[in-house]
């Protein structure tokens, strides 16, 4: 009897251990997996991920929310929703709260701003621990122009947890209040702790860059360049020297003497970043400008998807013209026509959008004094952020001789050119900062310090002759749904001068 007990004990030993060993062997699959992702490698991510045999459930729904994230990072935001789905369902409260997030994830790239908020609070119940749900939340609530609770959330993660995300979102917050010092300031700190931190970096270059410091930009760029070289990621290392190159063309010419990042130090960075995977923000690989800007702005699509507008102080000494809509997709622009008196440009696109993306003439409408109405575009420098902002007031006054209004709406620096709408979903006016206009009305008294200024939208009608506007309808939207409807619609222009 002794032996037959050692006998199934042996027999239950044996199947625990063999369970444990397929449990991690499947675990450190997922971990290369990780790293494939993190690296871009999203091909060979999807055939690992494929080979893989489940053993059960909770192994499934790990690999879905992976393809969910390959998905996302694909701009493929339906299919990364279907396999989130997939894993939403379960009694492991970990996965849930990732399938979770990345439907918050999901529904802020797709603009459906009031759903990620949702979303994200239901994954903080879950994890109240997580970081990641909680940079999503404020994101969202920033761009629909609900900052005081964003920086509140913000604040409250920097002071316990200084992580790279967590330093990130915060930049971004800053930059979409024009304050870039500030933004500056906190990844500096970040840096100082972590100096080789390759995501800060590479947002640092960014920041640099228009703030006009080259030789720092170029310094902190160079690295990133390096680092992708070596963690063999092609695209992003092209598209980090191309950047240098528009910076500075000739920079390659002659050897390049970098800082040397040890080779240990890749490692150990490429390994915090597969550990931290489940807390990095999944943020979809818009497309790149092919150079790097020098200054920026807002816009908006019309004409069939043809052309866009902004202003024309935005393009003025532009040598070089892009723009990217908020769906994250790049195409060249040439200055097609322009009026210095009422500080429009009309840009024509090498490639145009779909006709459905445009603002058509109709829906342009005279702004009325009194009326709520959004701006919708990327302000700060605009260059950090991957989709527009909202910033919600009302028009004060209109001038009708002037052919302008003003609004209690912010109208920051980045975005001029970006359109103004009325909770009909109608055009009523173009942003702009033209500081000649501002300075005269600031000059004759007539305009208060906190307004921002707007150009009627009759007046692109003048200028470019679109057709008779229709009567608008009496139908009126929240300020998401307006986000939501408009978002690919909204563009950044980027320009380069030399």
């Amino acid at each position: 009897m002794h032996r037959k007990t050692n006998f199934f004990s042996l027999v239950i030993l044996l199947f625990f251990w063999i369970g444990n060993s397929f449990a991690e062997n499947f675990d450190l699959k997922l971990k290369d997996i990780r790293g494939e992702i993190n690296r871009d490698n999203l091909t060979e991510a999807i055939k690992l991920l494929k080979k893989i045999k489940v053993g059960n459930e909770l192994q499934q729904d790990k690999i879905n929310i992976l393809f969910g994230d390959i998905y996302l990072k694909i701009n493929k935001t339906n299919k990364a929703e279907e396999f989130y789905e997939k894993s939403f369902f379960t009694t492991n409260q970990d996965i849930e709260a990732l399938s979770v997030v990345g439907l918050a994830e999901v529904k802020l790239i797709q603009g459906k701003l009031n759903d990620a908020i949702q979303f994200a609070k239901q994954a903080i119940s879950l994890n109240p621990d997580g970081i990641r749900p909680k940079i999503i939340f404020a994101i969202a609530k920033t761009r629909i122009g609900e900052g005081e609770e964003a920086i509140k959330v913000l604040s409250e993660l920097y002071s316990t947890r200084k992580d790279a995300e967590v330093a990130l979102a915060i930049s971004d917050y800053y930059i979409s209040f024009d304050d870039v010092e500030q933004a500056i300031k906190i990844l500096e700190d970040y840096l100082n702790r972590t100096p080789n931190n390759i995501k800060v970096l590479d947002q640092i270059a960014t920041l640099y860059l228009m703030n006009g410091n080259k030789e720092n930009a170029i310094e902190a760029k160079l690295k990133v360049f390096k680092f992708h070289e070596i963690n063999r990621n092609k695209d992003k290392a092209r598209s980090a020297k191309t950047w240098i190159i528009s910076v500075d063309p000739t920079y390659f010419d002659e050897p390049v003497v970098v800082e040397k990042i040890e080779e240990n130090e890749i490692k150990d960075y490429v390994e915090d970043e597969i550990e931290s995977y489940d807390e990095n923000k999944v943020t979809p690989n818009y497309e790149d400008f092919a150079f790097a800007p020098d200054g920026n702005g807002s816009g908006f699509i019309v004409g069939n998807g043809k052309f866009v507008i902004t202003n024309y102080h935005v393009i003025e000494k532009a040598k070089k013209i892009s723009v990217r809509n908020g769906s994250g997709n790049v195409t060249k622009a040439i200055v097609l026509d322009y009026s210095k008196d009422y500080d429009l440009a009309i840009l024509e696109l090498k490639d145009p959008y779909p006709k459905e993306f445009a603002v058509d003439s109709k829906d342009f409408a005279d702004p009325k004094a009194g009326e709520d109405v959004i701006s919708l575009g990327y302000p700060g420098i605009g260059l950090t952020f991957e989709q527009p902002t909202i910033t919600q007031g009302i028009v004060s006054k209109v001038l009708k001789d002037e052919g302008i209004f003003l609004t209690t709406a912010a109208i920051n620096q980045g975005n001029s050119g970006g359109p103004i709408f009325n909770l009909n979903g109608k055009l009523v006016g173009v942003s702009f900062a033209g500081l000649d206009k501002v300075a005269f009305f600031l000059e004759s008294g007539q305009i208060p310090t906190d307004m921002g200024f707007a150009i009627n939208s009759n007046k692109i009608n003048e200028v470019f002759k679109y057709k008779k506007k229709v009567p608008i309808k009496s139908v009126k939207f929240d300020k998401a749904t307006i986000y939501e409807n408009k978002l690919p619609s909204i563009v950044l222009v980027a320009i380069s001068l030399e």
